[in-house]
């Protein structure tokens, strides 16, 4: 990935009814998309590419749960484990450093 100056907020949702009940006041949504992903390492390579795209925007992205937990421990910025999610969304900034877990409760 080149280097992001400005990061993309990645929002993974189960499914699209999950997307469309984002709370609008924190993300202004730019798409909704769903990878054709079987692994977390294709997951990781989807956000890649889509944050290229979507630099300084907020997407979300329909994922299973198991498959973005496990890209998020490959992806995390400075090689840390993220903690267990249980909220109906998850929201990463994703820069050149690696995925930040966002707080769900803001």
């Amino acid at each position: 990935m080149g280097d992001l100056q400005c990061p993309a907020t990645v929002i993974f949702v189960a499914d699209a009814a999950t997307a469309d009940s984002l709370p609008t006041l924190r993300f202004r949504v730019a798409q909704v998309l769903s990878p054709d992903v079987c692994t977390p390492v294709d997951l990781v390579g989807a956000v890649k590419s889509i944050v290229d795209e979507y630099r300084g925007e907020c997407v979300a992205v329909v994922a299973p749960r198991p498959l973005v937990s496990k890209a998020l421990a490959e992806a995390s910025a400075h090689g840390s484990t993220p903690p267990a999610i249980a909220a109906p969304w998850v929201a990463v900034e994703v820069d050149s450093s690696g995925w930040k877990l966002l707080p769900t409760n803001w």
